[in-house]
């Protein structure tokens, strides 16, 4: 397959167009001309010569000329070069050579190389100076390829460079040089740089400065602290090499920097409780997951995926910055790494308090007064509804159940229970235990608790109706069931459901929270609610 790759080291080539594929949608490749089709996205459709060609993400096919070609995605997924290949005849004279098939190449996911096409593009539109440089880029892409197809990196190698990012990755903030990981992996020094260039498409020193950079990055954005407490936590001696490198890094100040991201527009969000932190700050994401599984009027976000970015979408709406959280399922995991090659992107920590999470939002985009003011009203709030339902649930004990498609569990101290028992200071059933986050269970297991007020609320509930359905003939179940009748809750009237809007109140959110204090002021001071239906 790559003999032909081998057979091109004695030609020369020469750079002759740059494009996207969709600028084109249908294209004939020059007849002297071959073309050289990068592949990023696991949704490309591309068909050869009238015929479907499955291509993956992180491949380059090599198209002989004079084929016809169609990209039949929706979204930029391939960028396309187009190139000559000379033979030399006779002195100083060169004429065209043909690839006599489509060859394709497998690259890995280089994280460098969707910017560096995008550079050779954007260079190749401009002066003569840029086109120089395109051409220089080109080449040494060009021998990247050959060098990949011809020769596999070997899997010793590549446990090696995976070891070495993860130690990069957990030792940023040390003082590390390229001998020092070079002699970690029991390889000289210009062997080492080698291989993980091949691997990874940068040297370990320029990767090591790319993890400094992108924490640097956070915590500009998430802290207050000084540029010299950032520069030594994240393995700089000083803040002046530190803003040095930020700036060669970037093309500007890590003041300057903050104050640009400060100001942003278009503001993604992945994640849902991301999205209610934004709105109680007055800030409607520009684009963010949207679904019935967090039921919010949002008027003018664009939806870039219902329960997972769809990273076209999310390319193509040109973000400011992006907020996601450093938790991720399966399927999100693989697609987080291209987050931060399409803008900046900050990751609050998951597990953090919602407080926390809320004013590290708020310092990210300068809205640490409103998030203050919004804190204060808040507490003053909780207080209230706490003296207002007190004469009801005085000395009381309450559990709060989250019922799913066919699943059960127990909430702890977050998401509602934040509220219920931190803020409304509720106490939980003797037996149950903590419970930092939730717990599930089985349909026995709910009649372990004799709790004097029982909560419902959604537990993966997607909103469709499949959903609802089971989530009724749960509690048709339970209402049949003599041992449920027997729980002291249901004698007396006080199981209270929050099911009828999926995850509106069980959000760990200040936007959620917020709301969840006036409906449960409602469901336990009015008598109209305390009948359970």
């Amino acid at each position: 397959m790559f003999e032909e790759l081998t057979e091109m080291h004695g030609y020369l080539y020469k750079l002759v167009h740059a494009r996207s594929p969709e600028d084109t949608p249908g294209m004939k490749v020059d007849n002297n001309n071959h073309l050289m089709l990068l592949v990023f996205s696991d949704k490309q459709k591309i068909t050869i010569e009238r015929k479907p060609y499955h291509v993956g993400p992180h491949k380059v096919i090599l198209l002989p000329a004079g084929l016809w070609i169609e990209d039949e995605s929706e979204s930029m997924g391939s960028l396309a070069l187009e190139f000559v290949m000379l033979e030399e005849t006779q002195a100083n004279h060169y004429a065209p050579v043909s690839l006599s098939q489509v060859i394709e190449v497998e690259l890995g996911p280089f994280p460098s190389l969707y910017q560096s096409v995008l550079d050779i593009r954007t260079k190749w539109s401009g002066e003569r100076v840029d086109q120089l440089k395109a051409q220089h880029m080109f080449l040494e892409l060009l021998i990247m390829i050959m060098e990949n197809a011809a020769e596999k990196p070997h899997t010793e190698h590549e446990r090696l460079v995976k070891q070495t990012v993860e130690y990069i990755h957990h030792h940023y903030h040390r003082n590390i040089s390229r001998e020092h990981l070079a002699e970690r992996a029991g390889l000289s020094s210009d062997y080492f740089t080698r291989i993980f260039k091949r691997q990874l498409g940068k040297s370990p020193m320029s990767y090591l400065s790319a993890v400094r950079l992108n924490h640097a990055k956070q915590e500009l954005l998430l802290t207050k602290d000084s540029f010299r407490t950032i520069a030594q936590r994240i393995g700089y001696a000083d803040e002046f090499y530190f803003s040095r490198k930020f700036r060669m890094m970037t093309g500007m100040s890590p003041s300057m920097y903050v104050k640009q991201m400060k100001k942003a527009d278009k503001i993604v969000s992945l994640h849902h409780h991301l999205t209610g932190h934004l709105l109680a700050l007055g800030i409607e994401p520009y684009a963010a997951i949207v679904n019935s599984y967090y039921p919010i009027a949002l008027h003018n976000t664009i939806e870039i995926g219902h329960f997972r970015p769809d990273l076209d979408k999310l390319a193509s709406v040109n973000p400011d910055v992006i907020f996601t959280c450093d938790i991720y399922d399966e399927e999100t995991s693989a697609k987080a790494k291209m987050f931060e090659h399409i803008t900046q992107t900050i990751s609050i920590p998951f597990y953090d308090d919602w407080r926390t999470q809320f004013c590290k939002i708020a310092t990210a985009t300068g809205k640490d007064k409103e998030a203050g003011l919004w804190l204060e009203r808040y507490q003053a709030k909780s207080l209230s509804v706490r003296t207002s339902i007190k004469p009801y649930v005085e000395g009381k004990t309450a559990l709060i159940i989250g019922l799913g498609n066919g699943i059960l569990c127990l909430f702890g101290q977050r998401n509602v229970g934040a509220v219920v028992y931190d803020d409304l200071g509720l106490k939980p059933p003797s037996g149950l235990g903590s419970i930092p986050l939730y717990r599930e269970i089985a349909y026995e297991d709910i009649f372990d608790y004799d709790p004097d007020i029982i909560f419902l609320t959604s537990f993966r509930n997607d909103g469709s109706q499949q959903t609802k359905t089971a989530i009724r003939q749960t509690l048709n179940q339970w209402y049949r069931d003599p041992r449920w009748k027997s729980k002291r809750a249901v004698r007396n009237q006080e199981v209270y459901s929050l099911l009828e809007s999926q995850h509106l109140y069980t959000m760990y959110t200040a936007y959620s929270h917020d709301l969840l204090l006036d409906r449960l002021h409602d469901l336990l001071v009015s008598d109209l609610s305390k009948e359970w239906t």
